[in-house]
C-alpha cells in the first residue's frame, strides 16, 4: 500500500516538477491527462478495493476516468 501512496504522490508532483523545468504547456496538458488516468486506476483498485470485484463493476469503475479524459483531451486538441 505504501508503494501506491508513493505512486500517487509522484503522479501529483510530476506535472508541477515538469512545469518548473520549463516543459511546453501543451505537453504538460497531455502529461496531466495521463497522470489522471494512472491515478484513477490506482484509486479504483487499491482504495475502492475493487481488485476482487466482479469484472463488470471493476470495468465500469475503471473506465469512467479514461472516458472523461478522452473527451476532455478531444476538446483540448480541437481548440
Amino acid at each position: 500500500m505504501l508503494t501506491v501512496y508513493f505512486a500517487l504522490m509522484i503522479c501529483t508532483a510530476l506535472p508541477v516538477i515538469a512545469l518548473k523545468a520549463g516543459i511546453n504547456p501543451d505537453f504538460l496538458a497531455w502529461l496531466v491527462f495521463g497522470m489522471v488516468i494512472v491515478k484513477s486506476l490506482l484509486l479504483v483498485d487499491h482504495f475502492m478495493e475493487m481488485k476482487n470485484a466482479p469484472r463488470g463493476w471493476r470495468l465500469a469503475a475503471q473506465l469512467w476516468a479514461p472516458v472523461v479524459i478522452v473527451a476532455v483531451a478531444g476538446f483540448h486538441a480541437i481548440t
